[in-house]
């Protein structure tokens, strides 16, 4: 996805060069060479880029605690785990009622990934 959202500026570095290249008599290579490195520079930054706007790992998510479905889960909804109300996600396809307990077994993001109890 970071490569695609990077096309229209390559695009644009393009024209550029090609404009250069028409009009100010830059040579053909190095019109050439300016496109490269600039695909370059951001097929380089892509891993930096993708750690950087990874979603961040919560420290404080209460895996393997027990809690009880506060709104049902259909299968997004929340939940309330050690007194704290959660955006919660049922691992399995089906739908958790109302007042059901959940255990805590992964997270993604802000959502809790749970399981009926």
């Amino acid at each position: 996805m970071y490569l695609l959202l990077q096309a229209p500026g390559w695009v644009l570095v393009g024209l550029i060069a090609f404009v250069l290249h028409a009009w100010a008599g830059l040579p053909g290579w190095a019109a050439v060479l300016v496109v490269a490195v600039a695909v370059a520079k951001d097929v380089a930054l892509y891993p930096a880029m993708r750690e950087i706007f990874r979603p961040p790992r919560l420290s404080g998510v209460p895996l393997g605690a027990r809690g009880a479905v506060v709104e049902a889960l259909a299968p997004v909804g929340y939940v309330r785990v050690n007194g704290e109300l959660w955006r919660a996600r049922a691992r399995a396809a089906n739908t958790v009622p109302c007042g059901a307990p959940i255990v805590v077994r992964d997270a993604r993001g802000l959502t809790l990934l749970v399981d009926e109890a």
